[in-house]
């Protein structure tokens, strides 16, 4: 695959991340929301601009407080089976791509890093919206 390619992969990537913005929204969690919708406009930004030093850090503390918010709904949510189990699931898939970028294909790796940890978004919230 080209270079070109690869990389208009990694920055469309970040799209997925909209799915769990839209349960949010939809279910009324307006906190959870937010914190999503930066962090897609920082990692979008990150990635459109060639990755950009001055968005490294943005992305790094705010991809945090989402991690930090995840758990918030699993704990939340009891750690309701099978969500959080699935959510568990695609948290160790998108590590093991996470790890993976370094050592080859980085655009590809990357990107299904996002695609995966959007994915850890999704059950996170589909355990707490099971409680509530």
């Amino acid at each position: 695959m080209k270079k070109i390619y690869q990389g208009e992969f990694l920055k469309w990537s970040n799209i997925f991340f909209l799915i769990p913005l839209a349960l949010a929204v939809f279910n009324n969690l307006y906190w959870y929301a937010m914190v999503l919708l930066v962090v897609f406009i920082i990692s979008y930004d990150f990635h459109f601009f060639n990755q950009a030093k001055d968005l490294y850090y943005l992305d790094v503390i705010f991809s945090s407080i989402l991690m930090l918010s995840n758990f918030i709904l699993l704990f939340k949510g009891h750690l309701l089976l099978p969500y959080c189990a699935l959510a568990i699931l695609c948290a160790l898939i998108a590590l093991f791509f996470y790890f993976r970028r370094a050592k080859r294909d980085y655009y590809l790796n990357h990107s299904l890093w996002h695609v995966f940890s959007a994915g850890v978004c999704i059950f996170c919230l589909m355990t707490f919206l099971s409680i509530i």
